[in-house]
């Protein structure tokens, strides 16, 4: 025989395991205790880390769709000048809100004109159109305001102060 032809060692045949042999020897070599923690943990420390960094991007996405949905218009700004009085937007306790109308109490009414006097004391003159509408616990006119009713008026303040009417409503007396 010459040295490039070798021959296979021929093996013998494995004999199939028997269910007794199967059974004889343990299934876990080693502590068997410890084996089942570490399957009884399926998630590691940079899994658990992700989980929470993914559970604080979805709270910060839903926080910020909330404030969209249902935050100020994109249309009010704080940029735009105060009143003189300092009184602008609709006032509720005497505090602005936005540029979007006043509350007060009717002082008079000329015309399309309401005089409005605020909270603080100061007066703000109403301007109203056909478009404004009037409602005294239910719909009413510019005529069914009355000296001494307090109203809101929901409209745009002009930088001298004076809102431009959309709507005005005469609140229930006390």
């Amino acid at each position: 025989m010459s040295a490039s032809t070798t021959q296979p060692i021929p093996t013998p045949p494995e004999e199939p395991a028997r269910p007794e042999d199967l059974i004889a020897e343990p299934a876990v070599q080693g502590d068997l205790t410890a084996e089942l923690k570490q399957v009884a943990r399926p998630f590691g420390k940079p899994t658990l880390v992700l989980a929470g960094l993914l559970v604080l991007a979805l709270a910060f996405a839903g926080g910020a769709w909330t404030h969209a949905a249902f935050g100020p218009s994109s249309s009010t700004s704080s940029a735009r000048p105060a009143a003189a009085d300092g009184q602008q937007g609709p006032s509720f306790g005497g505090r602005s809100a936005g540029g979007r109308g006043t509350v007060g109490t009717v002082e008079k009414v000329d015309g399309s004109t309401v005089t409005v006097k605020t909270m603080q004391g100061s007066e703000v003159t109403v301007s109203t159109s056909d478009s404004t509408t009037v409602g005294v616990t239910q719909p009413g006119k510019l005529s069914d305001l009355k000296p001494g009713q307090t109203v809101t008026v929901q409209g745009r303040t002009g930088s001298d102060g004076s809102v431009t009417a959309q709507a005005i409503v005469a609140q229930p007396g006390r």
